[in-house]
């Protein structure tokens, strides 16, 4: 019934699209993690029946990069809520996916090279999580390369118990050519100590980006359970992207995985267009737009 209260109110706000202020057509929740019985061929096809359907499969609108596809649940929110959310489960005896240990979902068609583009992830530490100094990686605005491989420019971080925003950003040419190319080394690099973790509790992000790599260019915006936790205008903010800018929620471990298993609840990943306002992407969130008061921001600086 949540599910069905939530695209209803999305779907007045969406004009179609992706300059919709909700855009249903690439993002948001789904009845189910099976996959559509009725697969289409074209992207076109996906985008039309996403937007108007009122029942939605996972592969319709989510990638899932994992190890097994059991690895992923469809649950009811443990705080009561009554609706559904993501449980991302994963163990340290977990094959490798695409060279690290990962449960995490990516929008499908959601990729977005410049301009402004709004996103709402949430994520729940539950009672058994193990603070560990290791980082696990939870959320992330991340950027379609071809040939350097670089940081997100955004990424939502849990290291110890600190919850982390770790930004960065490279104007330089991605080609790997010329005089000054980009490098991992000459990457700009930001830390925002965004909170203190507390379990059992949701943790709401709203992003607006205008996306940039153009020095002088681009803003960013990062409210955190209704606090401002970071915010820059006039500077480049990504990198010169191939396919564009897309977000990822779920578990993300780098290296060596240093915990037994891990396990996260996440909401669906929601994104709008250029005339959304921090209200309407809120509203979407498991905090709602009236969310639970948080600390401020402890440190910010560069990495």
């Amino acid at each position: 019934m949540r599910l069905t209260k939530i695209l209803a109110a999305a779907a007045f706000l969406c004009a179609g699209g992706a300059q919709a202020q909700i855009d249903l057509a690439r993002g948001g929740p789904v009845n189910t993690l099976s996959p559509n019985p009725n697969p289409l061929m074209y992207v076109s096809q996906n985008l039309a029946r996403n937007l108007t359907s009122t029942y939605r499969y996972l592969d319709d609108l989510y990638s899932l990069s994992a190890s097994s596809p059991a690895r992923l649940s469809l649950v009811p929110d443990p705080l009561g809520s009554g609706r559904n959310v993501l449980l991302h489960n994963l163990n340290k005896t977990d094959p490798l996916v695409s060279g690290g240990s990962r449960t995490e979902v990516s929008l499908k068609y959601e990729y977005v090279i410049e301009g402004v583009r709004w996103y709402a992830v949430s994520m729940m530490f539950p009672a058994d999580w193990q603070f560990h100094a290791s980082p696990t990686v939870v959320a992330q605005l991340h950027t379609s390369q071809k040939t350097l491989a670089v940081p997100p420019p955004v990424s939502m971080v849990a290291s110890g118990q600190d919850l982390n925003i770790e930004l960065h950003y490279n104007y330089r040419n991605m080609s790997g050519q010329g005089t000054d190319p980009a490098t991992r080394a000459n990457t700009g690099e930001q830390l925002v100590r965004a909170a203190k973790i507390e379990t059992n509790k949701w943790y709401c992000f709203v992003v607006r980006a205008e996306w940039s790599y153009k020095p002088g260019l681009g803003s960013m915006q990062i409210w955190m359970n209704g606090n401002i936790a970071y915010e820059a205008s006039n500077v480049y903010n990504a990198y010169e992207t191939w396919l564009g800018n897309y977000p990822k929620v779920g578990l993300y471990l780098p290296g060596v995985m240093q915990v037994a298993t891990r396990n996260l609840y996440t909401d669906f990943i929601h994104v709008g267009g250029a005339s959304s306002t921090y209200d309407m992407m809120a509203a979407l969130t498991p905090c709602g737009v009236n969310a639970a008061a948080t600390s401020s921001v402890i440190k910010q600086g560069v990495l």
